[in-house]
């Protein structure tokens, strides 16, 4: 189920959106317009964009605290029965500390692992809050801790609260780090880089890691690699063709600790 702040004249065919795609969904009303971005696909991967894409995002709204709290209110009310929460995205402007950290800890009291994936000073707040799984990517985990050694990165979210930590590295792939531990449970990666909008494949990895909760790292990690790169190949952000998914995993190399690469397969 689906739980954002909507308002402004886009939110009608937002909620038609997720309405076509069969997204269930809870949206909270606010003020403040929702915002779009605005992705430029090259056709072609020319000789110096290798056809990445443009992307231009408007800026977020800021939400009141009438708002906020009734945002918090309703995703906690969703809660039963849920295996996982993900707080994903960026955090609307003007978000404080207390404001996230509240979030994160009434979701968790309310019984519910919660996943973030967000960046800057969440990235940290998300720790303080004791989130159950953080996803940075290599960048994001060293602006936020200062430090671009990735052993020191995810040492420092450990020490602020955190529990599991995957970090992703672009081709390198992802690794997973349990609590109190800073060499990585597993790693997985592509046997080959793939091509297209990356816009989204964060996000499309977030949902890999909520339907996989409970399985062994590396075959959460395969599930992960092989959904984000899907997300990838499409060119509109959060399409995944599960076809794509099974094709990909054939592709994806895993590491457990101390083991030698493998493919899933093996």
């Amino acid at each position: 189920v689906a739980v954002a702040p909507v308002g402004g004249i886009l939110a009608p065919a937002f909620a038609a959106d997720l309405e076509a795609a069969g997204q269930p969904a809870t949206l909270v009303p606010v003020a403040g317009a929702l915002r779009q971005a605005v992705a430029v696909v090259p056709e072609h991967a020319g000789p110096d964009d290798g056809g990445h894409p443009t992307v231009l995002n408007e800026p977020g709204a800021v939400l009141t605290e009438v708002e906020w709290g009734l945002l918090v209110r309703t995703a906690v009310g969703l809660t039963s029965d849920r295996p996982v929460v993900t707080i994903s995205g960026s955090l609307p402007p003007g978000t404080t500390q207390d404001r996230f950290t509240g979030l994160v800890r009434a979701l968790r009291e309310a019984g519910c692992p919660v996943h973030v994936d967000v960046s800057g000073p969440g990235l940290l707040w998300a720790a303080q809050a004791g989130a159950d799984l953080i996803k940075p990517n290599r960048a994001e985990l060293a602006e936020a801790t200062g430090t671009p050694d990735l052993a020191q990165g995810v040492a420092a979210l450990q020490r602020l609260g955190a529990h599991d930590v995957v970090v992703t590295d672009g081709e390198k792939g992802l690794a997973a780090f349990e609590p109190g531990s800073t060499a990585p449970a597993a790693r997985a990666r592509l046997d080959a880089p793939v091509h297209g909008n990356p816009t989204g494949a964060g996000d499309a990895a977030m949902a890999a890691l909520a339907v996989s909760v409970g399985r062994p790292w590396a075959e959460r990690l395969a599930l992960t690699v092989a959904t984000s790169a899907a997300a990838v190949l499409q060119p509109v952000a959060g399409v995944v063709d599960p076809e794509d998914v099974r094709l990909l995993a054939d592709r994806v190399l895993t590491e457990n600790v101390n083991d030698t690469p493998r493919t899933t397969e093996d």
